[in-house]
Parts: structure tokens; sequence; C-alpha cells
């Protein structure tokens, strides 16, 4: 029965398969967490936005398709063509899309894996008595893409006469917090929004927000606050803080 399990790599309009499966690989995602020692309550640990994740593997490129491991016998490419292929991803600091086609023995599809990758490293090797045959180790890690996104904005017609119109100022609701609100604080402030290193304790303290992190629940302590003159004083939770009204 055919082997309908295979994994790809795809690059500008060209997929390759690899010719053989490797006998196993790995799929590592590290988290970012760091911990501290806060007084009275000993070590804590602040859980933060999981690493890249990490795809490696050990496999082969034969040099003669008679193999009864190759998959790929009916499109055979030499092993020189892969690693032409993973060579100019590198050298061109590129990223490939890696995918996973994952089938039971009986052809029953299973999820797959698709996604953009960078090819971190890539090591062959030869071995006596096997001409022909490369043994390789692969390295991907996840890519996420960071370019800024453009939006074009449609100008307006220039024969027509120009409009101007003004939006009516929102209402902030009541009782909520906004940048650059008079405030008096009281309680712990810390370096980070994360509560890293407590810093000092404030009491009655009147000054500022400076800034707020908003919907992360990540971050226990979202308001940054800071003199009326704009230096930082540290961050600290809405409970800490009461609102001056003029």
């Amino acid at each position: 029965m055919e082997n309908q399990y295979g994994l790809y790599l795809h690059r500008d309009g060209t997929t390759i398969r690899l010719p053989v499966n490797p006998e196993s690989y790995s799929v590592s995602t590290d988290s970012d967490n760091s911990s501290y020692n806060v007084l009275g309550l000993g070590p804590i640990l602040i859980p933060r936005t999981p690493k890249l994740k990490v795809i490696s593997w050990s496999g082969l490129l034969p040099g003669r398709a008679d193999l009864a491991a190759v998959v790929t016998a009916g499109a055979f490419q030499p092993p020189q063509f892969y690693m032409d292929f993973i060579q100019a991803a590198l050298a061109d600091k590129v990223p490939v899309r890696f995918v996973a086609n994952r089938c039971l023995e009986d052809g029953t599809p299973l999820f797959d894996t698709n996604m953009q990758v960078l090819i971190t490293r890539f090591e062959t090797e030869e071995k006596g008595g096997e001409t022909g045959d490369f043994y390789y180790k692969i390295a991907l890690s996840e890519y996420r893409d960071y370019s800024p996104k453009t939006v074009e904005l449609q100008q307006p017609d220039a024969s027509g006469p120009v409009q101007a119109s003004a939006e009516a100022a929102r209402a902030v609701p009541k009782g909520q917090l906004t940048v650059g609100q008079a405030v008096r604080v009281s309680g712990s402030c810390y370096r980070s929004s994360y509560g890293d290193e407590p810093h000092g304790n404030l009491s009655g303290f009147l000054g500022k927000i400076s800034r707020i992190v908003a919907n992360d629940p990540q971050r226990p302590y979202p308001y940054h606050i800071a003199t009326e003159t704009g230096a930082a004083k540290g961050w600290v939770k809405a409970a800490q803080i009461q609102a001056v009204t003029s």
C-alpha cells in the first residue's frame, strides 16, 4: 500500500516532498515564563507568551530510487536537488512553508501541520560504503510575519469641492480610567506591567496615568503612573487608583 504520510517544503511555487520519511521528528515549544522571589510569598512564576516552535529531524537523501523506503519513486530526484533547495532558502534568508500530511496506513487522513518556518540548521554526511546516499540533519523555527501593514487611502475627487465634517467627541464612560487623567495612588508599584521587581510603595500619591495596557490578562498591573511632570513611578492595579475630580 502506498505510504501517504509525507513531509513537504514549499517556496516560490515549488513544492518538494522528502523522498524518505524520517524515523521520527520532534516539535518543541518552550515557555518564556519568568520566576521571581516575592517577599512574603517566596518564588512565583509569571506566565509569558510561548517561544517559537522548533521542528527537527534526521533523515536520508537516497542516491537511487529502488530503496523500499523511498516514497517519491515516481518523481525521484537526486540528493543534490533537495540540498540545493534547502541551501538556497538558507542563503536567501527567506521563510518556507512546512507541511506534514498525516494519514493512517489505510489512507484515512489525520490532521495536518501547515506553518511558515525558517531553516536554521542543515547538515549533511556521507558514509563509507553508501556512495550516493546523503544523511542529513535539519532544524526549522516557526516564522511570524513582523512586516508593517499598509493601508491605501482613497483620495476624494479633485474636481469636486472639499468637504470637511467633524465627529462628535465621544463621552468617556463614568468611572473609566484614561491616559493623562489625574489620580491618587496607594500601594506597591512595579517596574513592568507583569509585576516585575517591586520597587516602591505609594501612599496617596498625586500623579497621572501615562499608559494603559488593556485586554491582556497576563499583565496584572496594567496602569503606568507618572508624576505631573511626566517622571515615571511604576505600574499598578486599577484597585489602587482613585480618580481626582476638579
